[in-house]
């Protein structure tokens, strides 16, 4: 059965040292974003993200994954934010599409799928996840299943329960046999 997500293993080096100040530029820009069992897009960080940035990002996560950097189109290129989310797919939302995430804070949150436990994932980690397959991300050490649906989406002002990352969305054909490999 193929994987949920893949942890490649490997991280932005290059563009590391912004990843820290998109974070704090999204605790002070959209504090309420960061929601329960919601992924918000974090469009106001935008204008604060230059294109020669973006282009050097996907240039070292291409180069890092094997992966050439058209693949992951510029138009494509989006920051999301959010609190801890119980399982779920997003089949509707994103067809066709893998995401290439890069962490730009984990908090004490981390990927899971219907029978991992999570584990924190570091600054600049590159994950693949596949948006049909059911995934959560829930506080360090639990599982999916321990982890309840929060029902009023409420913010989440702690540092520790907030994610930020960053994504490019690459047609499926091109990371199929990664996910089915894993």
């Amino acid at each position: 059965m193929p994987a949920t997500f893949v942890r490649t293993g490997k991280r932005v080096v290059r563009c590391a040292d912004r990843l820290p100040e998109l974070f704090q530029l999204a605790r002070e820009l959209r504090p309420d974003d960061f929601t329960a069992e919601e992924t918000r897009t974090f469009d106001a960080l935008r204008e604060h993200v230059s294109l020669g940035f973006v282009e050097a990002l996907r240039a070292e996560v291409a180069e890092l994954i094997d992966l050439p950097a058209a693949a992951m189109p510029l138009d494509t290129f989006q920051i999301y934010g959010c609190g801890p989310i119980s399982l779920h797919d997003d089949r509707f939302r994103y067809p066709g599409v893998y995401f290439v995430i890069v962490v730009a804070h984990s908090g004490r949150l981390g990927l899971v799928d219907r029978t991992s436990r999570a584990e924190v994932h570091a600054a600049g980690e590159i994950l693949l996840l596949d948006p049909y397959r059911k995934h959560a991300l829930v506080p360090e050490g639990r599982t999916a299943k321990g982890y309840p649906y929060e029902r009023t989406h409420s913010p989440v002002r702690d540092p520790a329960a907030q994610f930020l990352f960053l994504d490019f969305d690459v047609k499926r054909p091109l990371l199929r046999g990664r996910f089915r490999d894993a």
